[in-house]
């Protein structure tokens, strides 16, 4: 099990409220979108610290590693861990109904991958976080994400596309592709 620094702590709840910052919609937050957008930047951040050199590989595409097969797993228990200290279990299999309409992200991958990155810039200097340790803070924000929404969205649907925007980010290249 990945033990995080009280750093990375601190900067996960910096992340998150960057998160809810950078894609606030005039109507307020969409769950669906501040939970997924959050965790494709945390796989995001663990496919840059692969330290890639993809030359011909353009933004969005998905790029299929061993590593990311072997560390995207990582982000997930991060997540996991994280919602259980704070209380809220996570079911074994994931809930009977996929997402629908309601409980898609509003927002796709480069999308928010552009958005969020520009936001979490400063707080990963500030830090002076590596790509791998931004990202395993970045899984603990989705989970306090997940813990916040939880009146909107149930935690196990939040977590269910969580998980699926840890492996999404950690195998589509971003904008830029190269290491950043």
């Amino acid at each position: 099990m990945i033990e995080l620094s009280r750093q990375q702590m601190e900067a996960a709840q910096e992340f998150a409220t960057a998160t809810v910052a950078a894609l606030r919609l005039p109507e307020g937050v969409h769950p669906p979108t501040i939970v997924a957008a959050t965790a494709r930047m945390a796989g995001t951040y663990l496919f840059r610290s692969f330290g890639f050199r993809l030359p011909g590989v353009r933004p969005g595409e998905a790029v299929l590693s061993e590593a990311a097969s072997e560390r995207a797993p990582d982000l997930i228990q991060i997540a996991a861990g994280a919602l259980a200290r704070v209380g809220i279990g996570i079911g074994v299999s994931p809930p009977a109904q996929g997402p629908g309409p309601r409980i898609e992200p509003m927002q796709g991958f480069l999308e928010t991958q552009r958005k969020l990155e520009s936001a979490y810039a400063p707080i990963r200097a500030k830090y002076g976080f590596s790509a791998q340790e931004a990202a395993h803070a970045v899984a603990a924000a989705t989970a306090l994400l997940i813990r916040h929404c939880s009146g909107h969205l149930d935690p196990n649907v939040a977590f269910g596309l969580a998980a699926y925007g840890f492996v999404e980010g950690s195998k589509t290249a971003p904008d830029p592709v190269g290491p950043a």
